[in-house]
């Protein structure tokens, strides 16, 4: 019975209308969505790569990295861009293509109202690049990545 109803409760979870999460919910799973198939296009263009890229899913530093960077693009634009860019990375989560990923072309969104040097440099203070490169290195994605390119 208990363990019927964790079931029950797990799986309902999943099926929560957007509506029901918050913006910054809807942010994190479409960020992990595209991890997720960014490793799948590394994986597809570096075999030697499996078993050696970072969880789709934050950590704590990128989670502090990614809320930084939220909520430096929310004091410049507000929460109804965010929202837009949330909706426009959910689409393009489900029509990139491998080569789109690895040629650069799905470097993620940038809301609306919000000039490309000012996210940088939110970016860049809240040590987004960073994080990534970390989970890289932590992972050893980047050692095989680099000996793949010689």
């Amino acid at each position: 019975m208990i363990r019927k109803l964790a079931l029950t409760v797990a799986l309902s979870t999943l099926a929560l209308p957007a509506a029901a999460q918050s913006t910054f919910e809807r942010f994190e799973a479409a960020a992990v969505s595209m991890n997720r198939v960014t490793n799948d296009a590394l994986l597809a263009e570096i075999p030697s790569l499996e078993g050696n890229l970072p969880a789709p899913e934050w950590d704590d530093g990128l989670r502090a990295a990614y809320t930084c960077m939220y909520d430096g693009y929310v004091a410049d634009v507000g929460e109804d861009a965010m929202l837009a860019m949330v909706i426009a990375m959910e689409s393009a989560v489900e029509t990139v293509t491998n080569d789109q990923i690895l040629q650069g072309g799905f470097a993620g969104e940038t809301p609306e109202g919000l000039g490309e040097e000012r996210a940088v440099e939110i970016v860049r203070q809240c040590r987004v690049t960073e994080a990534f490169i970390d989970r890289m290195v932590t992972s050893g994605a980047m050692e095989i990545m680099t000996q793949e390119q010689q």
